[in-house]
């Protein structure tokens, strides 16, 4: 995963906080599930999946 200039590796269970307006990326080493969370609700987001 990467935040801004760092980068890490997360594990089962890790939960890992991205402030608004930060660059990221995330690349699965093994088959995962991942569950992106928004608050408040990203309006922009809800039109690309409709």
């Amino acid at each position: 995963m990467s935040l801004g200039d760092e980068t890490t590796i997360a594990g089962p269970g890790e939960v890992v906080h991205i402030p608004g307006g930060v660059e990221h990326g995330a690349v699965a080493l093994e088959d995962a599930v991942i569950a992106d969370v928004f608050h408040p609700v990203r309006e922009d987001f809800l039109e690309k999946l409709a």
